[in-house]
């Protein structure tokens, strides 16, 4: 069902100009946490590539000259990062799937600076962020113990990673806190610049 905003409904704009919708149009979307999910599905790929031919004991922590530390059965450390990577999909998924559902949610779509829609969608699907993480250590378990070279240590990874987070989350942030500024400053703001 499609919502068609009548004239008299566009006195009630939400800030970004948009029809503000009845609480029945917001209900769950699979991009909500399709970010998460494809992270899981490149995990289950590498798996299925890398395992069976992985030795019994791999190794996964390295000295700082990458030499190997600590030794654990294969089918531990990847059952240990897959099924981490599980739970963060579930919990991106419970996200989507209940808070459309939650009051607060439906009868408070006027009050975001975001479209409830976009919020949902930004908090299901920065959990790939940690989830990547995990790929990539799963990979980097993988691709030592096959072939025997290092790949970017972990924890550089890690940063760069989160730097580019850092910087996609300030590029959406900015409208919102652009909105923010103008909601509380008035149209006063607008004619000082």
């Amino acid at each position: 069902m499609t919502y068609l905003p009548k004239a008299d409904n566009f006195l009630f704009m939400s800030i970004d100009n948009q029809p503000n919708l009845p609480a029945a149009s917001f209900s769950f979307r699979p991009a909500y946490f399709m970010a998460p999910l494809l992270a899981l599905v490149m995990s289950l790929i590498l798996t299925a590539i890398y395992f069976g031919r992985l030795p019994a004991e791999v190794a996964y922590r390295f000295s700082i000259d990458g030499a190997p530390v600590t030794y654990i059965n294969a089918g531990l450390i990847t059952g240990m990062l897959v099924g981490v990577q599980v739970l963060v999909v579930l919990l991106a998924f419970g996200l989507a799937f209940f808070l459309p559902r939650l009051s607060f949610f439906k009868t408070n779509q006027t009050d975001f600076w975001v479209k409830p829609g976009t919020l949902l969608g930004f908090m299901g699907n920065i959990m790939a962020v940690p989830q990547l993480i995990l790929a990539y250590a799963l990979l980097d378990v993988f691709v030592y113990n096959v072939h025997q070279i290092h790949l970017l240590p972990l924890w550089l990874f890690a940063i760069i990673l989160i730097v580019i987070a850092a910087i996609v989350i300030g590029i959406f942030a900015i409208p919102v806190f652009v909105r923010a500024y103008k909601t509380f400053n008035g149209p006063s703001a607008s004619k000082k610049e």
